[in-house]
Parts: C-alpha cells; sequence; structure tokens
C-alpha cells in the first residue's frame, strides 16, 4: 500500500549552527495513528509545518497522498486539516463569521458553514467573538 506521508532525508535548519531535522524518513499508512513525541525544540512542530507547507523545504522530499508537496500543493491541502500550535481565528469575529472568510476561499456553501458549525457543536453560538472562546472552542 502506498503510504498517506512519506518523507526523504527530510532536514531543515533555522540557523547554519543549528539544524533542527537531519535526514528524516518517514512513511505513514493510510489509516494508522501516528503521533510526534520529543523534548521541546526537538523539530516537531517544524516538522509539521514542512509536510503542511507553511515553511520551505530545504532538502529532501514530501510527499502526501502519493504527490509531490512542493508541485501539488493546493491540491494536497485542499484535503487536509490541521492546527499547528494556536487555531488561526480573528478574535473579532464570530464563529460563523470567521467560516464565512474561509468559505469564499475555497467556495463552500452557505449551507456548509452551518452544517460544520453544527457538527462542531458551535451552531448556537451566536454573537460570541471568537476571542471569548475557550481553546476547545477554538
Amino acid at each position: 500500500m502506498d503510504p498517506v506521508i512519506r518523507t526523504s532525508g527530510l532536514s531543515y535548519h533555522y540557523s547554519r549552527d543549528v539544524q533542527t531535522l537531519h535526514d528524516i524518513n518517514l512513511h505513514v499508512e493510510r489509516g494508522s495513528v501516528f503521533g510526534f513525541l520529543g523534548p521541546n525544540g526537538s523539530g516537531k512542530t517544524t516538522t509539521l509545518s514542512l509536510l503542511l507547507g507553511l515553511l520551505n523545504n530545504q532538502k529532501g522530499e514530501i510527499e502526501i497522498f502519493g504527490q509531490q508537496l512542493h508541485s501539488n500543493r493546493e491540491a494536497i491541502l485542499a484535503r487536509i486539516g490541521a492546527l499547528v500550535e494556536t487555531p488561526s481565528l480573528y478574535g473579532h469575529l464570530t464563529a460563523r463569521e470567521n467560516l464565512e472568510v474561509y468559505r469564499t476561499t475555497y467556495g463552500a456553501t452557505k449551507a456548509r458553514v452551518e452544517e460544520v458549525l453544527d457538527i462542531v457543536g458551535l451552531g448556537d453560538t451566536g454573537k460570541k467573538v471568537a476571542k471569548k472562546f475557550s481553546l476547545g472552542m477554538k
């Protein structure tokens, strides 16, 4: 079976003196559970950021869903939902208004916004702005 995530020789450094990742080779099968464990500064967030295309790959290859990330980023990211470190919300907007920002970008319907709010239990948040949400709500 083809892996859903594959990296080969993935390396990254923030400065000449500090190499955060060195020659990381991942092979994650569809349906498996995979986690990153390690002390602060060991490269967990950097690895996730590289896999999501939030950082430019310096060395090595990244494949997601059998496609090269560097040449298929938009198609790959359309199939992924990820939260790295802190939720990215507009604090002065409601849950519905925040989703409206993304709805236009992704071409979703207004009905889909309502459906998603109901799925995650935020359909009844009304005019409460995101900065007043608990971390779980975010």
